[in-house]
């Protein structure tokens, strides 16, 4: 038996301490979206992408759902009248930061009341996976995984009936382009299905799950095939990436920082796995030895980027933006095993010390996110900085050589190589954009989302910006530079021609 001093004392505490590790990462959430999180990465370029084309913008047919629900808000915003890109800024983060937390939270309300402690799962699944790449709200595969649980629980639990057999069918469909990672989740569900198939008493039943197993067998196709037969050079890569870097953990070390969220998430799992054999020889004094322990590891993960430069890195973030998903198998499996002695496994999940090393982990993610995204709020005010000192087309060496050398590394660090022009364009003042920032030289020429030299007639023609002020200042440069390099006259000459205009490089 497993050891509990006062059940019904610990039942009620670990499930206040599920609750407020998601209100945690709620008010994280929200804290990331009113700081212009949303704008790392791809975000920006999505932000830009909605506010000029004024639609959803459906980029990788993989993840078409998840683009979908992270744009909704912001498209009805639009459509409603705001055109403040700050605001839009923020709903568009908002969106993408709470949707996945929402997903988590109604995953709590599918599950039979003698089957709540199961919602543990779900929440480690967020602070152990998610937190350890939510400084990247753009993450898909984060919305992927915790859409998910629903479902799962869903499938699992919930009462066949004309309304609510149409309502998991509905609620399937968008897993079919919701994002690739989810090849290692829907086979989780085909067995979710085949489960109620087997326990099915009635004709109906039968006949509803088999159609349903077969809906999701045809998921497993889908996805499959996006990662096996992608239709280019591009998105084979990108596939493959995702798996590549979490399976060489590479989002846990890598360019000189290192992840504390991912680091604590998997101390908090090895803790919580090692106090199943602990607990039920009721050893408490190795109880408390891990308590100590998982303390000060989120103490020292809260704190981290307070006092250690390499504790943030939101490179490593972003590269942590598809852990969560692997993480789902082996928490599916582990909750399969504990079911096979519920009684046991109830009892532990529901014990005072599962809930202590839950609150150290859920404080420690909230810790770090809190700090991180006072870095990033710091990172965006530098930025506007150097848009409200320039004029023009200004290059990344130039915009750097205006930074102290501490800023020049947070600067850095925070930034996106190709994103720097649509950040310009996102943060002017009041959509008047007067500068704008290039993106780093490099011998190969990458894509980028506009060049800043010409812009896009899409661009020029948004209501929500002005590039009035830049256009003039740019065509000063390009007069300065003609000027500079046209040939000099000799001296008893004189002419009034216009110099001959010379290439730009």
């Amino acid at each position: 038996m497993f050891v509990t001093e006062n059940p019904s004392a610990t039942r009620s505490y670990t499930s206040f301490v599920l609750f407020f590790s998601v209100l945690l990462c709620a008010i994280a959430g929200a804290y990331g979206a009113y700081a212009l999180r949303g704008l790392h990465a791809d975000g920006a370029f999505h932000l830009l992408s909605l506010a000029t084309g004024e639609k959803f913008l459906f980029w990788e047919t993989p993840r078409n759902a998840s683009y979908a629900l992270h744009q909704w808000a912001t498209v009805l915003a639009m459509k409603l009248g705001i055109d403040d890109l700050i605001v839009l800024a923020r709903i568009h983060g908002f969106t993408m930061l709470m949707t996945p937390i929402v997903f988590i939270a109604l995953s709590y309300f599918v599950l039979p009341k003698t089957q709540k402690h199961l919602f543990i799962f779900p929440v480690f699944y967020y602070l152990a996976g998610v937190m350890s790449g939510a400084f990247s709200a753009i993450g898909e595969a984060q919305l992927a995984g915790s859409y998910f649980w629903l479902l799962f629980f869903t499938i699992l639990f919930f009462r066949t009936g004309l309304l609510t057999n149409i309502l998991v069918f509905v609620l399937v469909l968008p897993i079919f382009v919701i994002h690739e990672t989810f090849v290692l989740m829907a086979p989780l569900l085909v067995l979710a299905a085949l489960y109620r198939l087997f326990r099915s008493t009635s004709t109906n039943d039968r006949l509803y799950f088999a159609a349903l197993t077969a809906l999701l067998i045809a998921v497993v196709v889908v996805v499959l095939s996006f990662i096996l037969v992608p239709k280019s050079e591009y998105y084979e890569s990108r596939s493959l990436s995702y798996f590549s870097t979490i399976t060489s953990l590479a989002f846990i070390r890598s360019y000189g920082y290192y992840n504390p969220p991912a680091i604590l998430g998997i101390i908090a799992g090895l803790i919580l796995l090692a106090g199943i054999y602990i607990t039920r020889t009721g050893r408490i004094k190795i109880q408390r030895v891990l308590l100590i322990t998982i303390a000060l590891a989120a103490l020292a993960a809260a704190i981290s980027p307070l006092i250690a430069e390499r504790a943030l890195s939101a490179k490593l973030q972003f590269d942590a933006r598809s852990y969560g998903p692997i993480l789902i198998p082996p928490l599916v499996l582990v909750m399969a095993v504990v079911s096979l002695r519920a009684a046991q496994a109830r009892a532990y999940i529901e014990s005072g010390f599962v809930a202590g090393v839950l609150l150290a982990l859920a404080l420690g993610q909230f810790g770090w996110n809190v700090a991180a995204t006072n870095e990033w709020r710091h990172y965006i005010a530098t930025f506007r900085g150097l848009l409200d000192e320039q004029h023009g087309l200004v290059t990344n060496e130039q915009a750097l050589d205006a930074l102290s050398p501490e800023l020049q590394r947070t600067f850095v660090n925070m930034s996106w190589g190709w994103t720097y022009p649509t950040m310009s364009a996102i943060l002017a003042r009041d959509g008047r954009v007067q500068t704008i920032i290039a993106n780093p030289a490099s011998d190969v020429k990458g894509w980028e989302p506009f060049d800043p030299e010409t812009l896009s007639d899409e661009l020029l023609s948004s209501p929500r910006l002005d590039f009035s002020d830049y256009l003039s200042a740019l065509a000063k440069q390009h007069a300065r530079s003609r000027a500079s390099s046209s040939p000099a006259k000799p001296d008893a000459v004189e002419s009034n021609d216009t110099p001959a205009e010379t290439p730009q490089n």
